[in-house]
């Protein structure tokens, strides 16, 4: 019996050698196969991978099922970030584009992201569907159709493409490449082994400073996920070199993290909360703004100041990406450092964010630390803690049958005024900080998130987060 398959906040994941093996990938790209035929008469897809372990022989797989099945597949020529991916895939008018990649996870794991012809990542209805024909498939005992590379490429079925040119070029054209060069930053860069490796310096038309750029399967041994903890490295370096800003990004480059020119380390709560402002102080945006349950009430506030809607979502950028299609955006975030700014590409794109920042510091002529300071100074302190707890999948779903049944009226002294619930538990507090508790949807975790206007009082909300799930 083949294991289960089912897709998390994006993509299907799963550990190289146990549940992600060619087999089931194979099983999973035929329903893919199968979906879209029913939707489409389009043939074309694009595909891409990351520079994990095996990526590009999973993606031979794909390519494989998808000639199999008649589809004309223009395959990347090398690793590339996920985002470059998504801009090829609206930008060559794909039918969709098919990402090998396991994201920030650790180096055992691998994974499948399905975008949607206008590059965002595939909906939750898409995937639901994938999944249904994946076991109807079983039922009725249908192998994965597949076609060997030479045969595809004789057909004309299989063809390579350069993911970089025109993914660079538009991203050039996008931001203030001018403004930028000019400020002659000292520019540090952590792809974290990832496939942003090598793709930062071409865009600026400059020399960086650039860590963990090698070819690393085993991503050194750190997990690619750009959140304080990982980023040692780039900490040190921009210390030492005495640099004026640290970016990073993560395993396929979607998400974005940053040092300030101190050596602190700045989350994409902060990173979201001023490109917000940028997007509709100084290039005069206007749209609707969308964020998950779990990203900062700054991007409440600043939403309120500006008059512009906002729309609190699950965590996944699934569900962000089929909202960015529904209504008239300007931006979208979450707080796991993914930002989408709609004018680009309804996806989030960690080297854009990144660039969006030098451009930020380069209008006003301040560096990353300063930016941030003025930003506490405008919208009040905001301090964020996320915690994993590895549980077993009973453990977890002990928490998720407890938690609707607790009436909790107090926390860390604060009154409790609301609660949030389309993902997890979420606790609003009578003082602006808040407490989320959360089952992950791509591994076996746990995860407590809190908010507040002091480092002490999140220490607190945490210390409450592990009493909750432990009544």
């Amino acid at each position: 019996m083949n294991p289960e398959i089912k897709f998390g906040t994006d993509g299907w994941r799963g550990i190289m050698g146990e549940d992600f093996t060619p087999e089931n990938v194979a099983r999973v790209i035929q329903a893919f196969c199968d979906r879209l035929k029913k939707v489409t008469t389009d043939r074309l897809i694009l595909l891409g991978y990351d520079r994990r372990a095996n990526s590009d022989q999973f993606a031979k797989t794909v390519a494989s099922v998808l000639t199999g099945n008649g589809f004309s597949v223009l395959q990347s020529s090398q690793f590339c970030p996920t985002p470059c991916l998504a801009w090829n895939t609206k930008d060559q008018k794909a039918a969709a584009g098919v990402m090998v990649t396991a994201s920030h996870n650790p180096a055992i794991w691998n994974g499948i992201k399905f975008k949607e012809s206008y590059g965002g990542a595939a909906s939750p209805e898409y995937t639901t569907e994938v999944e249904k024909i994946i076991v109807e498939n079983e039922k009725t005992g249908k192998k994965p159709q597949s076609l060997e590379p030479r045969d595809a490429q004789k057909k004309g079925l299989l063809k390579e493409f350069d993911p970089k040119k025109d993914y660079l070029k538009s991203l050039q054209q996008f931001v203030d490449l001018k403004k930028i060069q000019a400020a002659h930053w000292k520019i540090g860069f952590d792809p974290l082994y990832g496939a942003g490796s090598g793709f930062l310096s071409p865009i600026l038309e400059q020399d960086i400073f650039e860590i963990h750029a090698e070819a690393k399967p085993d991503f050194g041994g750190l997990n690619p996920e750009p959140i304080q903890k990982n980023l040692g490295g780039l900490i040190q370096m921009v210390r030492e070199k005495k640099l004026d800003v640290g970016l990073a990004t993560d395993g396929d480059a979607d998400r974005i993290g940053a040092v300030d020119e101190e050596g602190n380390f700045v989350d994409s709560h902060h990173i979201f909360a001023l490109i917000l402002k940028h997007l509709v102080e100084v290039r005069k945006g206007h749209g609707e703004i969308i964020k998950t349950v779990s990203t900062t009430g700054m991007i409440d506030r600043l939403s309120k100041k500006y008059g512009l809607r906002l729309h609190e979502l699950p965590i996944g950028f699934k569900h962000i990406c089929k909202k960015l299609g529904e209504i008239s955006p300007l931006v979208a975030g979450e707080e796991s450092g993914g930002i989408a700014i709609a004018q680009h590409l309804y996806e989030r794109d960690g080297l854009l964010s990144g660039l969006m920042l030098l451009e930020i510091m380069s209008h006003n002529k301040k560096k990353l630390g300063e930016l941030v300071r003025e930003l506490h100074q405008e919208l009040g302190p905001h301090f964020f803690e996320r915690e994993d707890l590895h549980l077993s999948p009973a453990e977890i779903q002990k928490v998720r049958e407890r938690l609707p049944s607790l009436k909790i009226e107090s926390l860390a002294g604060q009154r409790v005024v609301g609660k949030v619930i389309i993902d997890g538990f979420k606790y609003q507090l009578a003082d602006g900080s808040w407490l989320l508790v959360r089952p992950s949807g791509t591994e076996p975790l746990l995860r407590l998130y809190a908010e507040a206007d002091d480092p002490a009082k999140v220490k607190k909300l945490m210390t409450a987060a592990r009493e909750i799930i432990t009544v």
